[in-house]
């Protein structure tokens, strides 16, 4: 797969190069930021489905302050986002993410995706998949992302292996994926950075797009400065958290505020406009249940 490199002059670095995916988020789609048909928690034949524990279950949903569930943020409007998710312990202490994630985009197009995210014994993602298509190549999927120290190791999936797209997208850590939108990514970043509200932490987001058939997939790299700011008590998922809260600002999108859990669990995220009449809009978790302290 070719790959194609172009620097903006921006806030920050901004690098664009061919790629394949994705999530949607996301997850997203991170997310939000996914393996093979084996991952998704289906044994293979003759083998006995690996021991695991539930741990919690949740859901995600647009918050907005008009009320029709649009997210206009991101380069494509997202209407009626729903993402419901398991959290299972397994092997060696880690965890993986069971889901589904459920929007339209653009409006009257419904996507209904399964995902699986796998997880750190500490949170930190380590692959996603995604049950999904791309756009503009008929024979792709599951699409899929390892996450490596130095680098995003993807592939599109397909029946055919030899004309299955695959990249290594060299990136430095902390990164994650801004679009699709995923909560989960943007739990994945925060959880590699130090709590310091002296001292921002650069980070890189990948924002995946599907321009056309002449070139299915690309993906831009962003890079900017999460902040930690501090502490706070909310009341979410009917429930009340001590939260982490964050700001994050990348270049071509407006500063995004975040609050998460001690361990690290998205609780929500709020979109900062530059005009004052722009309507309130984020992503919060509208119901959660755990055997565990988060």
């Amino acid at each position: 797969m070719n790959c194609m490199n172009r620097t903006a002059a921006a806030a920050a670095p901004l690098t664009r190069f061919s790629i394949w995916t994705l999530c949607a988020a996301v997850f997203f789609c991170l997310a939000g930021i996914l393996a093979t048909t084996p991952a998704a928690g289906r044994p293979i034949p003759g083998q006995d489905a690996p021991s695991r524990t539930k741990v919690a279950e949740g859901d995600y949903e647009i918050s907005e302050q008009a009320g029709d569930g649009v997210l206009e943020t991101f380069e494509s409007e997202v209407y009626d986002f729903h993402e419901s998710w398991t959290l299972w312990r397994v092997e060696k202490g880690q965890y993986r993410i069971e889901g589904v994630r459920k929007f339209e985009s653009p409006k009257g197009d419904p996507h209904s995706n399964r995902f699986t995210v796998e997880l750190s014994r500490d949170l930190t993602v380590l692959r996603v998949t995604e049950f999904a298509k791309l756009r503009w190549v008929r024979d792709s999927g599951p699409l899929s992302c390892e996450f490596l120290r130095t680098h995003l190791d993807c592939s599109s999936g397909g029946s055919d292996p030899k004309r299955e797209l695959k990249m290594q997208t060299r990136l430095e850590e902390p990164y994650g994926i801004l679009w699709p939108v995923s909560p989960f990514s943007f739990t994945g970043i925060v959880r590699q950075v130090e709590r310091d509200r002296n001292r921002p932490t650069r980070v890189q987001l990948v924002r995946i797009e599907q321009p056309g058939r002449a070139n299915p997939v690309q993906a831009m790299v962003l890079e900017g400065p999460l902040q930690y700011l501090g502490a706070e008590n909310i009341e979410i998922a009917g429930r009340k958290w001590l939260a982490h809260k964050f700001s994050l600002k990348v270049p071509m999108n407006p500063e995004y505020l975040i609050w998460t859990s001690a361990k690290g669990l998205l609780l929500a995220l709020s979109v900062q406009h530059e005009h004052l009449n722009w309507r309130e809009e984020g992503i919060r978790l509208a119901s959660f249940e755990s055997s565990e302290a988060f």
